[in-house]
């Protein structure tokens, strides 16, 4: 660049600063496909508040909550932002029942993955004075009449893909029922709508006193938090899986700053105040890579792959 001109020097600068100015200079927004107070959303403001007080990321993160159609609207919004480090997301494995659903047409691959921050175990709950008082008698009664007992679910996530799966090793037949997002799912439930869905243990917990009823797990032993409920596999189900939560970031972001990020996200979760406080919340507080996380979800891949025509008739 040239600058001849006194009346330029200051402009001439000016880009010169621009052009290399350390990352991040602005906020950086976290995008969450669904709405605010969700265990999705609580935990992206553990790491948002983590970020400042620990003074991992030298900006502010802003959480930007942009619910609907299953999360695509918000991991749309995150596949077409800007790769500059400045736009990250938070989601789960409905990242890929989606595109098996052909809701979308992408996947994890068509993201940068910074990484998985643990789990949360999951299971089938009613409610509280349900007919069905026990997982046993839940599938009997399905046996005794196949597609009578309604499922509260959200086509294409996985709140829709494991009780399908559920159903298909317990050989089963259950009516699922399009209703929406965790709050809604609740309410169908608790005012009787449908008679069963899928909720993490964090939601058994936050509304047991409302009338929610875990009737299974799907963890691979029993939990601290239910340990009178059983696990898929002690009823003689071969199911153990659980809702993992995936950081994303726009396909080309640059490797520094996706590494800046994803140190700032493993750090923070290697601080025992934030472990403390996934445990408490039901969630279990393990770093994956994103190579493990190609292994997970993979696997979530061939088992719902097979069954997806199934599902769509069963819509």
């Amino acid at each position: 660049m040239n600058c001849k001109f006194p009346a330029l020097l200051f402009f001439c600068l000016f880009l010169v600063a621009k052009g290399f100015a350390a990352y991040p200079d602005k906020p950086i927004k976290i995008i969450v496909p669904t709405n605010a107070g969700g265990e999705i959303d609580a935990m992206a403001r553990i790491f948002q508040r983590a970020f400042q007080e620990k003074d991992l990321i030298p900006v502010k993160t802003v959480v930007v909550n942009l619910p609907g159609a299953g999360g695509t609207v918000g991991t749309r919004r995150l596949k077409e932002a800007k790769p500059d480090g400045y736009t990250i997301g938070l989601w789960a494995p409905g990242i890929v029942t989606s595109k098996a659903m052909g809701i979308v047409n992408y996947d994890h691959k068509d993201f940068e993955v910074l990484g998985t921050t643990g789990y949360s175990e999951i299971g089938f709950g009613v409610k509280d004075d349900s007919s069905y008082q026990t997982i046993d008698e839940f599938i009997g009664a399905a046996k005794a009449a196949p597609n009578s007992i309604k499922v509260a679910t959200n086509i294409g996530l996985p709140v829709h893909f494991f009780p399908f799966l559920f159903a298909e090793e317990a050989g089963i037949e259950l009516k699922f029922v399009q209703s929406g997002g965790g709050s809604i799912r609740l309410a169908s439930i608790l005012g009787n709508h449908n008679d069963m869905a899928m909720f993490s243990l964090l939601a058994f917990k936050q509304f047991k006193k409302s009338g929610l009823r875990p009737l299974v797990i799907l963890s691979g032993e029993r939990h601290d938090l239910f340990p009178d409920i059983p696990t898929a596999k002690e009823i003689g189900v071969d199911l153990e899986i659980t809702d993992t939560r995936i950081w994303l970031a726009p396909k080309g972001t640059p490797s520094d700053r996706l590494e800046l990020i994803s140190n700032a996200i493993k750090t923070t979760l290697e601080s025992d105040d934030v472990k403390e406080e996934f445990i408490s919340l039901g969630l279990t507080p393990e770093f994956g890579t994103p190579e493990e996380l190609e292994v997970f979800l993979d696997d979530v891949t061939q088992r719902i792959t097979p069954l997806v025509s199934k599902m769509r008739k069963n819509r």
